[in-house]
């Protein structure tokens, strides 16, 4: 998944309450296609991990707690 700069058009909306921001939300997000849901998703983690992860390897680390209350 290499990522590539789009241009990317911002919208700004005022909303009146959480409810109706969550539900505007809930709308844009059904609407988009699988694709642009994974773009969107690049975006994000470019921003949480930068080059690390378009181009750098990755070292994935797993932790496992066994509790005994489950």
């Amino acid at each position: 998944m290499g990522s590539t700069k789009r241009d990317r058009v911002i919208a700004v909306k005022k909303f009146s309450s959480f409810e109706e921001e969550n539900r505007a939300e809930h709308h844009r997000l059904a609407a988009l296609t699988h694709e642009e849901r994974l773009h969107e998703f690049e975006i994000l983690q470019e921003r949480v991990w930068g080059t690390k992860w378009t181009k750098d390897a990755m070292v994935k680390t797993a932790r496992i707690e066994r509790v005994s209350w489950l």
